[in-house]
Parts: structure tokens; sequence; C-alpha cells
């Protein structure tokens, strides 16, 4: 089959299995490794092979750059703490504990190749974890915690790689040399990262053209990425960077109608990705098995099982410790923070699904060292590698979401809830507007009722919900517009609406996904007004 005729295929194999496993209640991550498995053995798609470039330029950058948009900088920095132990702390200590189990249980393995596999199956991916837990109502804290992991462990994994295979392929190692590498890696990538999201956005009311508009922000996750590793910087925190620079931004900058398109075309985007990806990684797993056909199969079965295993009850081992230690040891912390539940941390401890950047980094091995040699136990580590994604969304995946419903954590309300005070404080800065015009005069009498009269019965509404705890519904938009001149005051109100919505946010009395679902609300009104 040729390439176009192949990559048709796969598009169409990563729907239907996505369709399939939806209607069969199967996270499609698991469902699409499982068809890419059955697919590698037919003649049309045994022969593809993962190109670790097209995952790390490619694919890679829209997928971190979407996450950063909607991240939001008050829970990022709320949080920071947990966060932090897990994408930098669980990593190292992934890392360690895979390279321990390699160098005494893997005959000839060194220490400088079993840190490659730490550091290749170290961080977890989000987009398998978000698939499954999607719908699940987890608490915020959950959800946020993950997701600031997910941010920031691909760049510490990534870290940590760089210098392992450095070590294999020279030979050498240089601890002194390390640090201030890794410092340009981390603080270089964020600062490449940073300036490239301000640029965008000095340069976005230029633009004044909505396909391009669009088309701009895909450009400007591949150009951050590109940028920093031309200067062998950390591509995945320059594309974060540039995405959290553009997600606080981005409410002032965008119109309506670029919001409602772009939000569309992105989510289905990241969708097709995420699909093709965890396809890919089906596809790889025969190719790999016939390269290691010489080491017997229970060999081969039992180093798979003692690596999973590690990675798996590592992360369950670092979580409840670093969950409740530092809280026994500093009040600060028992200040700041509530004190988590332990099912939560059970929930956080078992959310460790290894995807996309494991498997890209595992066929970016280099295939020999500086001196001639084959880089060693390559097809080693590349089976290890899909053992351990493929175990982890297998065993993980599957159990997550009958784990979560056992549990019975409590019901989360508190995003509901913030939404809805949010929507009276800017409902209220309406009714405020409506009656300053209506005092100078600059609308119709019958116009200004019957805009305050919507506004008066959201509110009552909005009201009645807040003392029900918040059972919240998208609030009713208004009816056909009578004329131009009330077309102005829609478009003005909504604007005052707006600038309420971006006060409370600049404030930190609301998070960025109460915020966001407000803003849509808004665009659905303002996309139906024609200003003049």
């Amino acid at each position: 089959m040729n390439p176009t005729g192949a990559l048709l295929g796969l598009v169409l194999a990563a729907l239907i299995v996505a369709i399939a496993a939806k209607r069969l209640d199967l996270p499609y991550p698991i469902a699409l490794v499982l068809a890419g498995s059955g697919m590698a053995f037919t003649p049309e798609f045994n022969a593809i092979e993962l190109d670790p470039e097209l995952v790390f330029y490619i694919l890679l950058p829209p997928i971190l750059f979407e996450a950063a948009y909607f991240t939001s900088w008050r829970d990022f920095w709320r949080w920071r703490r947990a966060i932090l132990l897990l994408a930098f702390g669980l990593t190292a200590a992934t890392s360690a504990v895979v390279a321990v189990l390699c160098v005494y249980f893997i005959p000839g393995m060194n220490w400088a190749t079993g840190f490659v596999l730490g550091a290749i199956v170290s961080p977890p991916d989000a987009a398998a974890a978000t698939s499954i837990t999607r719908g699940l109502r987890l608490p915020r804290r959950i959800v946020q915690i993950l997701e600031g992991e997910s941010l920031v462990n691909d760049a510490a994994g990534l870290t940590v790689y760089r210098f392992a295979v450095a070590a294999v392929v020279t030979g050498t190692f240089s601890l002194t040399g390390a640090l201030l590498s890794f410092l340009w890696i981390a603080i270089g990538g964020a600062v490449i990262g940073t300036l490239i999201g301000f640029a965008y956005v000095r340069l976005f009311p230029r633009i004044r053209h909505p396909e391009v508009e669009l088309i701009s922000t895909f450009l400007l996750s591949y150009l951050s990425y590109a940028l920093a590793e031309s200067v062998h910087a950390s591509g995945v925190l320059a594309t974060v960077a540039a995405g959290l620079v553009l997600g606080w931004h981005g409410p002032e900058i965008f119109s309506a109608m670029t919001r409602i398109r772009g939000v569309a075309v992105w989510q289905t985007v990241i969708f097709l990705i995420n699909a093709m990806v965890f396809l890919l990684i089906g596809l790889q797993m025969p190719g790999v098995f016939r390269a290691l056909s010489g080491y017997p199969i229970g060999m081969l079965t039992g180093w798979s099982v003692m690596i999973s295993a590690g990675v798996i009850l590592v992360r369950i081992l670092w979580i409840f410790p670093s969950a409740y230690v530092p809280r026994l040891l500093s009040s600060a912390i028992r200040e700041r923070e509530p004190d988590p539940t332990w099912r939560a941390v059970t929930v956080v401890a078992w959310t460790g699904l290894r995807g996309v950047v494991s498997l890209a980094a595992a066929f970016a091995l280099p295939v020999e060292t500086h001196s001639g040699l084959p880089f060693p136990y390559r097809a080693l580590l590349l089976l290890l590698t899909l053992a351990v994604i493929v175990s982890t969304l297998l065993l993980q995946g599957l159990t997550l979401r009958p784990l979560v419903r056992f549990l019975r954590l409590p019901e989360d309300r508190s995003s509901e809830e913030e939404e809805v005070r949010a929507r009276i404080h800017a409902t209220g800065q309406v009714l405020d507007h409506l009656a300053y015009l209506q005092q100078r005069g600059s609308a119709p009498e019958q116009i200004l009722d019957r805009v305050r009269g919507f506004y008066e019965d959201r509110l009552a509404e909005l009201r009645s919900r807040l003392e029900e705890e918040t059972a919240i519904e998208t609030p009713e938009r208004p009816g056909e517009f009578g004329s131009i001149a009330e077309q102005r005051v829609w478009w003005e109100v909504a604007r005052i609406e707006r600038q309420a919505l971006l006060d409370l946010r600049k404030s930190q009395e609301i998070g960025d996904e109460a915020m966001h679902q407000i803003e849509r609300d808004i665009d659905l009104l303002e996309a139906r007004i024609v200003p003049r």
C-alpha cells in the first residue's frame, strides 16, 4: 500500500474504532491499541514504522499546547507543591527504580542504559487518563493536579532521557555538565516559549483574517517547540509556556467567532492526533517482538512484568507519603492546603497510564554509539516500553472507572458554584450598566426594558440555583433581536459581562474552567449580533 493509502486507512480505522469504543463504553485509547495490534498482522499495515520525528515535531506540540491553553494559572499555582513533586520528584524516582531493576535483573545491562529506560517510561500520558476519566465528575483537586503534572513531567522525563542517552552513546557522564545543561534546558525552554507567546499576543491584532488567525495558533505551538529544540532547550516547556501565555491573554485578543471556531477545530484535531497515536502504538508491537525472536518468550515476559509492576508500584509508594508526610512536617502546608482524603490520593496514585511521549522516546533511540557499536539493548528497550504502555493502559485503564465508582468520591460542585457566582456578578454589572444607559437616554426605553427584564429573570434564576447548591444549567439566551438599536444594546451588555468575567479571573476569584464555560455563552450571544 502506498503512503497516502496507508495514511487514509489509518485515519479511517481510528475513527471506526473510536466510534465502536464509544458505543461499547470502552476507553478509546485501549480499543485503538488493541485494534492496531491486530492490524499489524495484515499485509497492508505490517510494514508501518513509527518515525519519532513525526511524534515529537508534528503530533506532540498541539497536544501540549492545547492542554496548557486550558490550564488555570490560579489552580496550577495553588497545587504547585503536589504538581512539582509528581512532575520532577516522581519522574526521577521512577527513572531510578527502573534503572535498579534493569541492572540487577537483566544480565549485562548497565546503569546508563537502565536510566534510559527509566526516563522513557517515567512520564504518564494525560490524554489517556483524561479520555478514561471524562464524565466521572472527579473532584477538581484531582483533575487539576493530574493536568498540572502532565504539563511538566514530559519535560522532566525527556531531560533525564537526554543525559542517559548521551552517557550511553559517548561512554562518559559529567555531573556538573549535566546540572548546567538541565538549567539551560528547563529555563531556556520556558523563557523561549514565554517570549514567543508574548510576541504572538502583540502581533495577533494585526492579522485580522479568521482563517489565518486559527492557523496561526497551530503555528505558534510548532514554532515554540522547534525554536527551543534548535538551541537544545526543552521544546516541551517552550510549548507549554507559549500555551499558558496565550491561554491567559486569549479571552482579550480573540473575537467570539475566532474562539467558537477555534475550540471546535482544536478539539477535532487533538482527538484525531490522539487516536492516531494510540493506533500506532498497537501497530509497533509485532515488529518489536520479531526483532527479539532470539530471546526466550518466558524471559521477555518476566522482564516486561517486572518493569511494568515497578513503574506502577513506585507511583503508589511515592504518592501516599508525599501527600501526607509534608503536612506532618509543615504547619504552613496544613494551613494552605485542605487535608487530602485517602480516596482522592488513591485515584491519583492509580492514574499513571503511559502513552505517546514514552513511545516516541523509545523509537528515537540512536541505532549506534559514537564508537560505531550498536546501541545496547535497543530492541529490548522498545519491547519493555511497549509492555509498560500496554500494561498500564489495560490494567489501570480498564480498572480506573470501576475504582472511581467503588471509592464513591464525594461530589465536588465547587466549580459549578464558582460559575454561578461569577454569572451573578456579571449579571449585576450588566444591570448597573443598563441603569446608566437609561439615565443618559442612550437607547430607546422599550429596548432597555426588554434587555433589563431578561437579565433580571436570569439573576433571579441564578440566585435560586445557588440556594439549591447549583444544579447548573446553561442560562437561556435572548430570542430574536427587534432592531439594530436593540443589537447595539445587546452588544454593549455582552462587552460589560465579558469584562466583569475577566476582572473576576484576574482577581483569582474564579478559575479558567468557570471562565471558559461562561465565556462560551457570551460568545454564542455575541456571534448572533451584527454590530453597527
